[in-house]
């Protein structure tokens, strides 16, 4: 397989997994095939990543490097999610009062 810029290998994977909602995972072994590449570096995940991002999705790798993720990134603000257990406080902050500027 000839090699792939980071671009054509983004188009590729959206093409082939695009449609499993919950992600796949791939080997280095199998990276490395799939792409063309010999070696993996790390602007090639990055590049990879962000034309996916384009495309609401993501690619990381684990902290070894031994399997690369490929998933959709959330549509849930953390705000949205986040104190759902909290108990609720009154105790609100009070906002400044804006400041008009006069002609004088």
């Amino acid at each position: 397989m000839s090699m792939k810029s980071a671009k054509e290998f983004a188009v590729w994977m959206i093409e082939r997994f695009g449609d499993v909602e919950s992600g796949v995972y791939l080997s280095k072994s199998e990276l490395r095939e799939l792409s063309g590449r010999q070696t993996l570096r790390q602007d090639f995940i990055a590049d990879v990543h962000f034309e996916l991002t384009r495309h609401g999705m993501g690619f990381v790798s684990d902290a070894m490097k031994g399997k690369y993720y490929l998933f959709y990134l959330p549509e849930v603000h953390w705000k949205s999610v986040a104190d759902r257990y909290a108990t609720p406080n009154n105790i609100h902050p009070l906002s400044r009062p804006k400041l008009s500027h006069q002609n004088g």
